[in-house]
């Protein structure tokens, strides 16, 4: 699949291997989950009889067993089963189901106790393309979009965390590599990358808000899945500039929600990034010379990345339009001209992840605004190399 193929309403029912998923969860989850929140939602069943089922199934399953990665899989049935009870609140879950989780973490130290971001995205895709299931809380075309939603996201970090890798190469080994090709090569992933995300336009506000509620945390419980913990976009931002006080404040309450691979690569680049290992810094104190094509090209790349924000700004608009009443700030040149950064703690129309979820895209437009113009001024300055 490749994003021509997402949210077009198609539905890929054939495995791509004739490989079944290791969890004993994986039929109910995959079959009857669905129509049985479709059921709850419009009042043919009640939430206390979803928990009896679901009773019944965890009292019938058998030993789970000590494979790590049939683990990972079954945790993502065990999330989804209690993401069903989200809506009503956390009460309503099976004391059965809610003890089987925190069994698990306990015996993988390395499991998520939510349905977090590696597990709903990563996990699950990957599933996906291993052996064509894919968890979902919606029935029929509803999740066939909801599917889509979550593979656009799994479909579309390479790219962007290709144009990361290569950009610390270029700041970390210059001299190795040809700048003009790897700052052409990274606008070309981030473009393809914000093309990945332009084709979540074709979904509806109203299919996205029928599955989201799913996703979100509860009051004082962890976050919710969001893609604002796509880790790789952070990645991105922290080799091109230091991280700010806010982004930091961001990062400090994010970094536990990022994949479990992402956490340890996230703090070495953030620490180095703080200390200068970043594009910009390594410009103005010389490490790395571009001339004027060279910072022309780097100027391109920004922009790509301010398109992706832009993208990204615009389809939230559309999906959560509550949080977007004032429109105005909300142009580039806006928020360009806005005085530094605002505060993502802000609890007014929080997003998925908790943050304040305007305040988390105008912060990150406005970030590589400045950088765009600082790298303008470094045009005319002589390199001694």
């Amino acid at each position: 699949m490749d994003r021509s193929d997402l949210f077009n309403g198609s539905v890929d029912s054939g495995p791509r291997a004739p490989v079944r998923s290791s969890s004993p969860l994986r039929d109910y989850v995959l079959h009857r989950l669905p129509q049985d929140l479709s059921e709850v939602a419009s009042g043919d069943l009640s939430y206390r009889q979803l928990a009896d089922q679901q009773r019944e199934l965890l009292a019938s399953v058998g030993p789970l067993g000590d494979d790590p990665g049939a683990a990972r899989v079954t945790q993502l049935d065990l999330l989804f089963m209690l993401g069903g009870f989200v809506p009503a609140g956390p009460q309503a879950a099976p004391r059965e189901l809610t003890e089987l989780i925190s069994a698990q973490c306990a015996r993988f130290r390395s499991l998520d106790p939510y349905l977090s971001y590696e597990l709903l995205i990563d996990v699950n895709c990957e599933e996906y393309r291993r052996s064509g299931d894919i968890r979902v809380f919606s029935p029929g075309r509803l999740g066939a979009l909801e599917r889509d939603f979550y593979l656009g996201h799994h479909l579309s970090e390479p790219w962007i965390r290709s144009a990361a890798y290569g950009l610390r190469t270029l700041v970390t080994a210059p001299d190795a590599v040809k700048p003009a090709a790897v700052l052409d090569d990274a606008a070309r992933c981030v473009a393809e990358f914000t093309s990945h995300m332009a084709s979540y336009r074709r979904l509806s506000g109203e299919a996205f808000g029928r599955f989201r509620h799913f996703h979100l945390g509860h009051p004082g419980g962890p976050r919710g899945a969001s893609g604002a913990f796509m880790p790789s976009v952070q990645l991105l931002e922290l080799v091109l500039l230091p991280p700010t006080t806010e982004y930091g404040s961001y990062l400090d309450l994010a970094m536990s929600y990022f994949p479990s691979w992402a956490r340890p690569v996230l703090a070495r680049w953030r620490s180095a990034s703080s200390l200068g290992v970043n594009v910009r810094q390594s410009l103005r104190d010389g490490r790395l010379a571009l001339d004027g094509d060279g910072i022309d090209r780097l100027v391109r790349l920004v922009d790509r990345f301010v398109d992706f924000r832009m993208v990204h700004l615009g389809i939230t608009r559309r999906m959560l339009p509550e949080a977007f009443e004032d429109r105005t700030g909300l142009t580039r040149r806006e928020i360009g001209a806005q005085a530094g950064e605002r505060d993502v703690l802000n609890a007014e129309h929080p997003g998925t992840s908790g943050f304040g979820v305007r305040h988390v895209l105008t912060n990150g437009v406005h970030r590589l605004l400045e950088l765009r113009r600082d790298v303008l001024s470094l045009k005319a300055v002589p390199t001694d190399r």
